[in-house]
């Protein structure tokens, strides 16, 4: 790809077209790129040695292991194996109750598997080569964007993130012999006489169900249940879903008016989020949950919706704000020259799924010069100094 590319930046809250004659010199000197290759080798096998494992005989064991973790630098533990264990018990752990989810706004359901361990089932909605058209928050969830984005949090080193994996379950042999009452209520038969589910949601409609497929299966994304107690806030970036501009969409002092309310950590999470959001797509986060001070992420199936679109207000926070950890630049400056998408393929193979298509692949390359890009243009000016946060 040529560094030169025009890249559309939202500079004081108006669209122009600036060219980028360099990248930032680290990304795009080629000795520095073999640097990188080699760190990026060495967190890349650390990843390999997580996810890599044998499949799990007691899933009892991963579940007290995960229900004794407490740390304060990731939400759940994925060194020395327990990545894939864990996967590999929520993918394969006989489900022993099955319910409606019993809050959202679009269908899911409450698994309890064996071992007491609660599971959130999305259910797929679309193929993975369907495009999403329309707003940047169109459609119904991605199950695939679910599970991508536990592997890209991985990838990225955000480690507050549950756990997610694609699962089949089997309509007949694994949720009707277990299916709460409330839930039957929420499954009629379809003009085929296949039993579908319509589920109990904000969003949820009768004539909008999903069934299983010519096996008796439905494919969806299991995510590891959360239960703690988390703190709600709403985005200073949220979007209004209607003809209304937001002040963030109207305003360039925007990013001066809310320092005074966020810590300097904090703001420097959402920034974080905002690059996460950025290479998925995902335009919905319009409110956020955080546990021991650092923002969960939470509901990612927005994303992967146009591999052909990227909606550049996401990184909002960024360019508005132009401050960003050095340790998140260090992480970011290693994965680049296609080491990001070339690590999920890789690890998400270990369960035997595949997340995306090629072209979303390319797009998440794509975004990631474009992040590189932002970076160097608040570099440029405000100076690496100010721009760049130690410490945190």
């Amino acid at each position: 790809m040529p560094l030169d590319i025009p890249l559309a930046v939202m500079t004081n809250n108006s669209p122009r077209v600036w060219n980028i004659k360099r990248l930032p010199h680290s990304v795009r000197n080629c000795a520095s790129l073999d640097v990188f290759k080699r760190r990026w080798q060495h967190v890349q096998n650390k990843l390999i040695q997580s996810f890599n494992t044998s499949r799990v005989t007691n899933p009892a064991h991963v579940w007290v292991e995960v229900d004794n973790w407490v740390s304060n630098i990731s939400l759940f533990p994925h060194e020395d194996g327990i990545g894939g264990k864990m996967l590999h018990a929520l993918q394969s752990t006989k489900i022993a109750l099955v319910d409606n989810a019993p809050k959202g706004t679009q269908l899911k359901l409450l698994l309890l598997l064996e071992g007491n361990q609660k599971v959130y089932f999305k259910p797929k909605r679309y193929n993975l080569e369907h495009v999403i058209n329309g707003k940047i928050y169109a459609g119904f969830d991605r199950h695939n964007s679910e599970v991508f984005a536990y592997y890209l949090a991985m990838v990225l080193n955000l480690k507050w993130i549950p756990p997610s994996v694609i699962r089949k379950v089997h309509l007949d042999n694994d949720i009707l012999p277990v299916a709460t009452s409330g839930l039957r209520k929420s499954m009629l038969k379809n003009n085929k006489g296949t039993l579908c589910i319509f589920g109990k949601c904000f969003y949820c409609k009768i004539n909008e169900t999903v069934c299983p497929d010519d096996n008796g299966e439905v494919e969806g994304a299991a995510i590891l249940y959360l239960n703690k107690q988390l703190k709600v806030y709403k985005s200073p970036w949220r979007r209004s879903y209607n003809a209304k501009k937001m002040e963030w969409e109207i305003d360039s002092d925007f990013c001066m008016k809310i320092r005074g309310s966020l810590s300097t950590r904090h703001l420097l999470n959402l920034i974080e989020v905002s690059l996460f959001d950025f290479l998925i797509q995902n335009g919905d986060r319009h409110r956020y949950e955080v546990y021991k001070e650092q923002i969960i992420l939470l509901d990612n199936g927005k994303g992967l919706g146009n591999p052909l679109i990227d909606e550049l207000d996401i990184l909002a926070p960024l360019y508005q704000c132009c401050m960003l950890a050095t340790s998140t630049w260090q992480h970011l400056e290693i994965i680049s020259g296609g080491n990001l998408s070339e690590t999920i393929k890789l690890l998400s193979k270990f369960q035997g799924i595949k997340l995306a298509t090629e072209e979303h692949f390319k797009a998440i390359e794509r975004r990631l010069l474009k992040i590189y890009a932002t970076v160097q243009y608040c570099i440029g000016r405000y100076g690496s100094a100010k721009v760049f946060r130690r410490g945190f």
